[in-house]
């Protein structure tokens, strides 16, 4: 008997200090879930005017998100276009991640994708514009939040009347993680 105590203990132990740190609802968005949406979108495609007023066309494709611990990034191929030069290059840039509790919607977004645009005269580059890729990738990437559907939930325990539990929301986190998004909140319980 005292050995089943001790290890009832010890497992209940385990489970408080484990649900201290852990919240209590993620969403967890992988990075090939994304990929796999920006793929279907295709080619990106656009046109600018540089100085000198020389005129260019641009596509983006390859597109790829990266998650790693603490940050999101956004790799893609572009190539440029003018009447005299086709240059390809890679453009590197972040992904931004917020969480909306009021709507409960992750939304992403690419933001600080600059591409230098340049021609190259006789070997030397001369940069004509910079390209802000982060501008063209619309609409925003959505998914829904952790939260709840429900704000009470009403119990019938017998009696008169049932219990009304009101469902609150509270210690939001988003966290990047190695190849996945992962955006959890606790939850809190009152008999209303």
């Amino acid at each position: 008997m005292r050995r089943m105590l001790t290890i009832l203990l010890i497992a209940l132990t385990g489970a408080v200090f484990s649900s201290a740190s852990a919240q209590s609802v993620s969403v967890v968005i992988t990075e090939k879930t994304i990929n796999d949406f920006l793929a279907a979108m295709g080619p990106v495609k656009g046109q600018g005017k540089g100085a000198q007023k020389i005129k260019y066309n641009w596509t983006v494709t390859n597109p790829t998100i990266d998650f790693e611990p603490g940050t999101a990034g956004f790799k893609a191929d572009i190539k440029v276009k003018t009447k005299i030069i086709t240059l390809t290059d890679k453009v590197k840039g972040r992904l931004k991640v917020d969480y909306d509790d009021r709507t409960n919607k992750i939304k992403m977004q690419v933001v600080e994708a600059k591409f230098p645009v340049y021609v190259k005269v006789f070997g030397t580059k001369i940069k004509i514009a910079t390209l802000d890729i982060g501008k063209y990738y619309k609409p925003k990437f959505e998914f829904n939040g952790p939260e709840p559907v429900q704000k009470a939930v009403q119990v019938d325990i017998g009696g008169d009347a049932p219990v009304n539990i009101g469902v609150t929301v509270s210690g939001r986190e988003i966290r990047m993680e190695k190849d996945q998004l992962r955006v959890s909140v606790n939850l809190t319980y009152t008999a209303l």
